[in-house]
């Protein structure tokens, strides 16, 4: 069985005399949820460009199915990606479009009613509308059942909730875990919604002047926790120092009114605290923290 989908090696990119990609290392596995993140004009756009063969590489390797991709294209047969706006026909509808899409690719004609309904198309008021009527929201929804309508391995998806109101990024969010834990397709997934890939994603990777800068699960992120303690700390480290020897954590960093340590379990936080009282040391506030995704983020890619 093959664990990796999409292993990317040393892959280079360039327009001109500007650098765009320089990946050394990027891999996706099966059945996961892959966010790819980066600011504006990151590369993340061209990464999956190149993966989809519809731009060249400078240099580099990009495996697919543990095949590396070459002048065959056959293995686009098991991808579905949604990449920029694909071209409609506006004085068509949905269901008429998907169709002159089956009739060049060949899948099975009954996918096609099954993925407008798994979009949400499907309603009768929407079956005889026609493309050129539909709001942003509706062609993103179209967009995204092209990508499906294959019945893909592998979902490749740039910026999908993009024009959604709340109710439907819930709704994508929501289609995507389906179709990733219930239907085991792979997703690599681009987005600026930072919040929603805390939500769908197994792991994340973040690029930065084509450059990967991080890489990490999710759940990680998340149980990555520190205690911040307000107070009045000058000349008290060592009682401090005494105090903290008789629990399970370690101070990261101490200053005049601030304290940070290592994450307690609620009783031994009140513990701790009664016994810093105890020593007479001022404390005017305490607060469990947690990493967020949007703090690596903002930390990596900032100028």
């Amino acid at each position: 069985m093959i664990s990796n989908v999409l292993q990317i090696k040393n892959l280079q990119k360039g327009f001109k005399d500007t650098q765009v990609v320089n990946l050394s290392s990027l891999s996706v596995q099966q059945g996961e949820i892959y966010g790819f993140l980066g600011p504006n004009g990151a590369g993340k756009t061209t990464t999956m460009k190149m993966i989809l063969s519809l731009i060249s590489r400078k240099a580099g390797e990009i495996e697919v199915f543990g095949q590396p991709i070459g002048t065959d294209k056959q293995y686009l047969n098991q991808i579905g990606s949604m990449i920029e706006e694909p071209s409609y026909y506006p004085n068509l509808t949905g269901y008429e479009n998907l169709l002159v899409f089956q009739k060049i690719l060949g899948f099975d004609k009954k996918n096609i009613q099954e993925t407008l309904k798994i979009v949400g198309l499907d309603q009768p008021k929407n079956k005889k509308k026609l493309v050129k009527d539909y709001s942003l929201g509706m062609k993103q929804r179209l967009a995204l059942a092209f990508a499906l309508v294959k019945k893909p391995r592998l979902l490749i998806l740039d910026e999908p909730t993009n024009g959604l109101d709340p109710a439907g990024i819930h709704e994508i969010r929501e289609l995507i875990i389906k179709l990733a834990k219930e239907q085991g397709i792979t997703v690599f997934i681009s987005t600026h919604i930072l919040s929603e890939v805390e939500h769908i994603a197994d792991r994340v990777g973040i690029i930065n002047h084509g450059q990967l800068v991080y890489e990490g699960e999710i759940r990680k992120i998340q149980s990555n926790k520190w205690l911040e303690v307000r107070g009045d700390f000058r000349d008290r480290r060592e009682v401090i120092s005494q105090v903290l020897f008789g629990y399970p954590c370690k101070m990261l960093e101490i200053q005049e009114d601030k304290l940070k340590l290592t994450n307690l379990a609620d009783q031994q936080i009140s513990s701790l605290l009664r016994d810093l009282i105890v020593e007479k040391v001022p404390i005017y506030e305490v607060k469990q923290e947690q990493e967020t995704l949007e703090s690596i983020f903002l930390n990596l890619t900032k100028e």
